[in-house]
């Protein structure tokens, strides 16, 4: 009998829209999806061209999936991260945070993350890439670099209890000097 009461309530509340929990997944699990993210490249440094560093904010989440897109050669290989800020971290936090990671280290004081989730190997791919042309060499390196657009598919993350990471597929810019 009790059986059955159980699935009489789940058919209830399914016809009422309310939504079942699973309970494997704490109600606190980010949900991160790139769609709903604030996305900044960066491609040079204060010495020039470097490799590529591509972040999504999800600020409603306080978190940063940070990726690393090589430039030494045309494999592009990618590394990744996913770090999660207490939920007291303000957007504005998450900015200073990013620009301390490429710049010199303007902002004396940001959040420190309270989970750094590096991503395996092979949880981004490069599908693949598309030269779009060169750009000459100005300031402390005179190399010329070609410009490529590199799409890649990062798969499902899922650290239980965290965060789960939806896939998504993507592009960024990348520049590789010419040799």
């Amino acid at each position: 009998m009790i059986v059955g009461y159980s699935r009489l309530c789940v058919a209830v509340c399914l016809l009422a829209g309310v939504m079942i929990v699973n309970a494997a997944e704490p109600a606190d699990t980010r949900e991160l999806n790139a769609k709903e993210a604030v996305k900044r490249e960066v491609h040079y440094s204060m010495i020039g061209p470097r490799n590529t560093l591509v972040f999504y904010t999800f600020n409603d989440q306080q978190a940063i999936l940070q990726l690393t897109i090589g430039n030494e050669d045309e494999s592009f290989p990618v590394s990744g991260r996913v770090l999660l800020f207490s939920k007291e971290t303000s957007e504005e936090g998450l900015k200073k945070w990013i620009n301390n990671q490429h710049s010199d280290g303007l902002y004396p004081e940001v959040p420190t993350p309270i989970l750094v989730e590096m991503l395996a190997a092979g949880a981004c791919e490069v599908t693949s890439h598309k030269k779009l042309g060169v750009t000459k060499g100005s300031g402390l390196r005179k190399a010329d670099y070609y410009n490529y657009e590199v799409m890649f598919s990062m798969k499902v993350q899922n650290v239980a209890g965290q965060f789960v990471l939806a896939g998504f597929t993507d592009s960024s810019k990348v520049l590789v000097e010419v040799r």
